[in-house]
């Protein structure tokens, strides 16, 4: 038997118990000082979150208050936008009624720097601003520039049919409660016929020659379609009084848009290339001059281009096996990719088999 030496306790009894024992730290102050500096750390973590919700919180109410007041103004817009509160009403496009947009847009861009601090909005509340400021400014921008309701046509089609049109294709009220707004609002629409004919001056003829058709789709829409969309209904005898008034005031607009308004179409529908440039730089606001735009545009359509033709000489054999491949300069090239691509689009199925086709792929 291997016997083991006692181990031998390096400290006396009374210093090892000492040791052994729990003893309360003699400085509690430096507890409260460890859970200040916690707490000022968590408000300095957490203070400027609550400020910024603050702030993205008032930019929602401007944003929502602007809105509000649009919608008033232009019911269409509302709608589109999926606020059916003013689905029976339409805009008034009279010229005092046009510069009270333009006034609440310039008082909406004036006001938001006052309204909202942009230092104290969350990132996600700075881009909706910019997003929101942006907008402002191209609205502005277009009306003072474009002049959209004196020299363009199109634009009184959105009001004339698109408005009732929207009611009855895409409202996911009552069909009920559509078709009394679609009447409500159609007594509105000789107004906006009347204030084209009192507005319009010189449209570019290219342009209204578009509206003259759109108004053609727009007679026949109130003629037929309308009654097509709305099915069977007990509202039917009181739409089809709606509609017949607008038929009517639609004749006579079609005789002013072709003669009338056909001689004095002199307009030009280009912009110049300063207006085209700021108009560009406004829609993509992605910080890219016109030229740039145009560079690249240039660029990319060099780089498809020898990507078809590499294609179109693989594919060349397979549709032409027994002609030669014309010549390898820029009109041949040009040849090879139109023949090619006129081949290949002789490969397709029936119109009477295509979901049969679409469901197989």
């Amino acid at each position: 038997r291997v016997e083991t030496p006692p181990i031998r306790c390096l400290h006396p009894p009374a210093t090892w118990q000492k040791m052994m024992s729990f003893t309360p730290l003699p400085r509690p102050w430096l507890f409260r000082r460890i859970a200040l500096v916690l707490a000022l750390g968590w408000l300095s973590s957490t203070l400027p979150g609550l400020a910024a919700q603050e702030a993205d919180a008032r930019l929602g109410a401007f944003y929502r208050n602007y809105l509000e007041q649009r919608f008033r103004l232009e019911p269409l817009a509302a709608t589109q936008l999926g606020d059916h509160r003013f689905d029976d009403q339409l805009e008034d496009v009279s010229a005092a009624s046009r510069a009270a947009w333009s006034a609440l847009t310039r008082a909406t861009l004036e006001a938001l720097p006052r309204e909202v601090d942009f230092s104290r909005l969350s990132r996600a509340g700075q881009i909706d601003l910019e997003i929101f400021r942006h907008d402002l400014k191209k609205t502005l921008w277009l009306e003072e520039n474009t002049r959209a309701f004196e020299e363009d046509p199109r634009v009184y089609g959105g009001y004339i049919s698109d408005s009732v049109y929207a009611l009855l294709a895409q409202s996911t009220l009552p069909k009920e409660t559509n078709l009394t707004n679609a009447i409500a609002r159609m007594k509105r629409i000789p107004t906006i016929v009347d204030a084209a004919r009192k507005t319009l001056r010189n449209p570019p003829r290219s342009i209204l020659e578009t509206a003259i058709r759109q108004n053609r789709g727009a007679m026949a829409f109130y003629e037929a379609g309308l009654f097509e969309l709305a099915g069977e209904t007990p509202q039917l005898s009181a739409l089809r009084a709606a509609a017949a008034p607008i038929v009517e005031k639609l004749r006579e607009y079609q005789l002013f848009l072709e003669g009338e308004l056909t001689q004095r179409a002199t307009g030009d529908w280009r912009l110049g290339r300063e207006r085209f440039a700021n108009k560009l730089d406004l829609e993509l606001d992605a910080g890219v001059s016109a030229d740039q735009v145009l560079a690249d545009a240039e660029s990319e359509f060099l780089r498809v281009h020898r990507e078809l033709y590499v294609i179109a000489r693989q594919l060349w054999s397979r549709y032409f096996p027994k002609q030669p491949l014309p010549p390898d300069d820029d009109a041949g090239r040009r040849d090879t990719v139109a023949r090619v691509i006129a081949a290949v689009s002789e490969e397709h199925g029936a119109p009477d088999a295509l979901v049969t086709d679409a469901r197989s792929t």
